[in-house]
């Protein structure tokens, strides 16, 4: 399987000729949007579902219950899934975890529905949360910033998360020098950290 990185939040899985996008964005180059077999999407925020963008798409799209109300008009295409759903999505087996996008605010409250997707016991992306799977994975997709981020909850993720390797994602706000101070953070002998360039792709064995 390959993982491509796009900008900020979105990334792709390629395996057995199909193609799955995971939380394609505002941000989200125009080349994203191209192919894809199935979509998942973590939450509803702009930078992680850009509504207009997926409508052009012809593939079914798995998400919470407040993408699916945005997301109407597609009809059957869009299938809700709850924490501890396994299914599968174009050949991909997925499993589902988490119900809250994490908190910027106390006063707020939380911000909306948020679920996080693992992607054949292998890659696993938590939109904007820090909750964890139930199980080992190959590669740990972690966020490194945004309004709700917060450094020691992402140190605390990453070290409690056993992964073969951790990979910057949700980085759109951070400068070269911010990406940098990230990897000396998240950066392990045991639990590498990758901070990839948008385009960049690696292989997931």
């Amino acid at each position: 399987m390959k993982l491509t990185k796009y900008t900020h939040a979105c990334v792709r899985l390629d395996k057995d000729g199909k193609v799955l996008l995971i939380d394609p964005g505002s941000f989200s180059e125009d080349a994203v949007f191209e192919a894809a077999d199935a979509i998942l999407v973590t939450h509803e925020h702009p930078d992680h579902l850009d509504v207009e963008r997926i409508k052009a798409l012809d593939a079914p799209v798995y998400t919470n219950a407040g993408v699916a109300a945005q997301l109407t008009e597609l009809g059957d295409r869009v299938q809700v899934v709850e924490d501890g759903q396994a299914f599968d999505a174009a050949g991909f087996a997925i499993r589902a975890y988490g119900k809250d996008h994490a908190i910027i605010l106390p006063e707020l409250g939380v911000p909306c529905q948020n679920v996080g997707f693992l992607v054949d016991d292998a890659v696993y992306h938590p939109g904007d949360s820090f909750t964890r799977p139930d199980r080992q994975v190959h590669t740990n997709l972690v966020p490194i910033s945004g309004p709700w981020f917060a450094l020691p909850a992402a140190v605390e993720y990453v070290r409690a998360l056993p992964a073969q390797q951790t990979v910057g994602v949700h980085d759109v706000l951070l400068s070269p020098i911010g990406q940098g101070m990230m990897k000396r953070f998240l950066d392990d002998d045991s639990r590498p950290y990758l901070g990839l360039n948008p385009g960049d792709s690696l292989e997931i064995n």
